[in-house]
């Protein structure tokens, strides 16, 4: 039976199995006579699948072909099939833009998942919103309450909530006033930088190509990082080989194999905080865990990325189950009126340590 991801009352993901008695209804609404063949309604995914940032696509890709295999298999939903259409953006823009505009023409495309970076999904967002096309947006920190016409949503806390959280650890776990903060200008570090004040904070602020950007890091005890996985990563490296024994802090970019491999050594002591906790580390994952990887031939296993991926997908599929009740035909008006009530933010963050093996451990 297919498994759907669903939020207890504490708002944890966890994964259940389908009811009998819901798969037999989901049978039943997909049954048709002989030789008729379903109706199909298409879901984008829009993700980096070529150059740097391709272990995202990879890693998203797989947790929604398999939600879209799972209900196909019970059926399909109200008598139509679901279609995946999965595009490259790169973690370009100017691509982004290009790959909206493409799910936007076509009128079978009823909402969309993606695109897994702020700088991509932002420059895209005015396609969807031309096309009433709605978005789903896991894995980006950007506020994006529906506003001025964008029907896009976020499925947990953005970058404000994790530099919250980030303060409230350095200036009370670690008694710290002052703080170096190494960024580019991406949204947790100016989300910190705005939030400081309030937990009577002091921030340093350096890009990671200052030419002083080691000299400032090195000086402070603690080091917050809101750069990508390898520009931290290559940040810690240099670290450990100064010597320093501070301790270097970051949000999800620190989730990314891409930091542990350049760091090495100096990624052990690193802490992060995350909305999207590695699949193992929640209760009742090992059935998902097992379908992803076998779900394709050599398929590793799923990262952070995964879970928050399907449990888009199966919201999608929530969505059109009622927008199909309401209507009797799939229409994107419908399923933003759908997602607008089914959307719920999850408030859980997970904090993690990198140990001594290179291996990210949840932290209680």
């Amino acid at each position: 039976m297919p498994c759907v991801v669903e939020r207890s009352p504490r708002g944890m993901i966890r994964v259940r199995r389908v009811a009998i008695a819901t798969l037999c209804a989901l049978l039943l609404a997909g049954c048709r006579f002989p030789g008729q063949v379903r109706p199909v309604v298409k879901v984008g995914l829009v993700a980096p699948f070529e150059g740097r940032y391709r272990y995202v696509g990879y890693d998203v890709i797989y947790a929604v072909r398999l939600a879209v295999r799972e209900v196909n298999a019970a059926g399909g939903i109200g008598g139509y099939s679901v279609e995946l259409v999965a595009y490259d953006d790169g973690a370009d823009p100017e691509m982004a833009v290009t790959q909206a505009l493409k799910l936007g023409v076509d009128p079978d495309v009823m909402a969309v998942i993606g695109h897994f970076g702020d700088e991509t999904t932002l420059a895209a967002l005015d396609s969807y919103t031309s096309a009433g096309l709605p978005l789903v947006a896991p894995g980006v920190l950007s506020p994006l309450t529906p506003q001025g016409g964008h029907a896009a949503y976020l499925l947990a806390p953005d970058a404000v909530a994790l530099a919250e959280a980030l303060l409230a650890r350095v200036a009370g776990d670690h008694g710290a006033r002052d703080v170096v903060l190494v960024s580019e200008g991406d949204p947790l570090g100016v989300a910190l930088i705005e939030s400081a004040a309030a937990h009577n904070l002091s921030i340093t602020l350096v890009a990671p190509d200052d030419p002083d950007c080691l000299a400032v890091t090195t000086a402070a005890h603690i080091v917050v990082c809101d750069a990508d996985p390898v520009t931290a990563g290559e940040l810690a490296a240099a670290l450990s080989a100064a010597g320093w024994e501070g301790i270097l802090m970051g949000g999800p970019p620190l989730a990314a194999g891409d930091f542990r491999a350049v760091a090495g050594n100096g990624g052990t002591g690193a802490v992060f905080v995350t909305p999207y906790p590695y699949p193992l580390d929640l209760p009742g994952m090992d059935g998902f865990v097992a379908d992803y990887e076998a779900s394709g031939y050599h398929v590793p296993p799923p990262g952070p990325l995964a879970v928050p991926a399907y449990e888009a997908a199966w919201l999608l599929f929530d969505a059109l189950e009622r927008d199909l009740a309401a209507d009797g035909v799939p229409a994107r008006d419908g399923m933003a009126a759908a997602l607008a009530e089914l959307v719920d933010i999850d408030p859980a963050l997970y904090w993690y340590r990198i140990g001594a093996d290179g291996v990210p451990e949840l932290e209680p």
